[in-house]
């Protein structure tokens, strides 16, 4: 698992479950993807750069609360 957490648009998933857009929740929006393993990262949509990093949040079947 990448150390940080976070991959970039283009890149292919290695860990199923739910991403957060980072540029995003400094702007104070909560735009998020579930992804299974080996999809490739989007753009996010929401954002003015496009370009984005995507966080972790939770893996998929994990059964804990998710980190903010």
């Amino acid at each position: 698992m990448n150390s940080s957490r976070t991959w970039k648009s283009g890149e292919r998933c290695q860990v199923a479950g739910t991403y957060r857009c980072r540029q995003c929740r400094l702007e104070e929006r909560d735009t998020r993807r579930d992804l299974t393993v080996g999809q490739v990262f989007p753009m996010c949509e929401a954002c003015s750069q496009k370009d984005a990093t995507w966080w972790l949040m939770r893996e998929a079947g994990a059964a804990s609360r998710p980190r903010t």
